[in-house]
């Protein structure tokens, strides 16, 4: 009878996957936290402010399947949820993920408070293409030399403030990235249709990182379906180059220079104000204090607006200095 016990458990043990991957329940917690002050230069009005507190909750429940959340605490004083999704890797090379989050297209766009390189975001990322919406993607990377990964998605066509809204029509996206040595080249495509006016979006960019070195350079068309509008263009490009270094409480010091703009752009809702055309030079430099896996940056920017000049520049929206301190983990 023992052995016979002994004998059902061995097998028992046996039919287990030999692969099995143990899976820690325990989540990663990483955040970031940027408090700033900033000052127009033109009229002299200042203001402090907390353009980010974001937080983000990670992990896995099985050896294929993930979860993602994210949170602002204080997005200039807002709570929002931005992001609510899983992640499942149903074979190799395929991600299927769904829930809320980031249409996939673009680079700039994608860049979150964590890696952000100057203080404000470029025109690009933030009024020309910033789209969360609920759906689902697949993602698949192929098996060849240069690593291209390919996504695409399907979304509702509501804001993300509703998810209780029924339509006919969806919102999609899908890029293209391609990995060669130091540079990363991504393309893509976007069609919604947020009101009555369906819009197509085409993206292309390119980023390069060496040694102390970064750049990127990306270029952005807005089409509206029926020439309901003209189209708009934006673009940008920037480059960043930092050491390592010994100055008292901080370990690196980096510069930053940047320029982008955009053509007049319209966001495809009735009644809705149009954004300006505007093109901008931000010059800027940053000490950071690095502590194993959390960042402290001290940045300070300077940005130079440049509109038509018919163009009525209200306060905050024209020349400024901008200092930030980013605490990111």
């Amino acid at each position: 009878m023992g052995m016979a016990l002994c004998f059902g458990f061995q097998a028992g043990a046996e039919e287990a996957p030999a692969d099995a991957e143990k899976v820690s329940l325990m989540p990663e917690f990483h955040g970031a936290v940027r408090p700033r002050w900033e000052i127009d230069t033109e009229s002299g009005e200042s203001r402090f402010e907390v353009r980010w507190a974001r937080f983000t909750v990670e992990g896995k429940v099985a050896p294929k399947l993930g979860y993602f959340l994210q949170m602002d605490f204080c997005d200039q004083g807002a709570i929002k949820i931005n992001d609510a999704y899983v992640k499942l890797d149903a074979a190799k090379g395929l991600t299927v993920q769904a829930g809320q989050f980031r249409m996939p297209f673009g680079t700039e766009p994608f860049m979150a408070p964590q890696t952000y390189v100057f203080a404000n975001r470029s025109f690009m990322g933030k009024q020309m293409c910033n789209f969360r919406k609920v759906g689902a993607k697949l993602s698949y990377r192929l098996p060849i030399a240069l690593p291209l990964t390919l996504e695409a998605g399907a979304f509702n066509s509501g804001t993300i403030a509703n998810h209780n809204v029924w339509g006919k029509s969806y919102a999609g996206s899908g890029r293209a990235t391609l990995q060669a040595g130091d540079f990363k080249i991504c393309a893509g495509v976007m069609d919604l249709k947020p009101d009555q006016t369906r819009v197509m979006l085409y993206d292309c960019g390119v980023s390069y990182q060496h040694g102390n070195w970064r750049a990127h350079a990306e270029y952005m068309n807005e089409h509206y379906v029926n020439n309901d509008h003209k189209d708009a263009h934006s673009w940008v490009v920037w480059g960043d180059y930092g050491r390592n270094a010994n100055l008292g409480l901080f370990n690196r010091w980096s510069v930053q220079a940047r320029y982008d703009g955009m053509t007049r752009q319209w966001d495809g809702i009735e009644g809705s104000v149009d954004n300006a055309a505007r093109n901008r030079f931000t010059v800027g430099g940053t000490l950071t204090y690095r502590y194993k896996k959390v960042f402290c940056d001290l940045m300070l920017d300077y940005e130079k607006y440049l509109y038509h000049k018919d163009y009525e520049v209200a306060t905050g929206q024209g020349d400024k200095v901008v200092a930030e301190i980013a605490v990111r983990f």
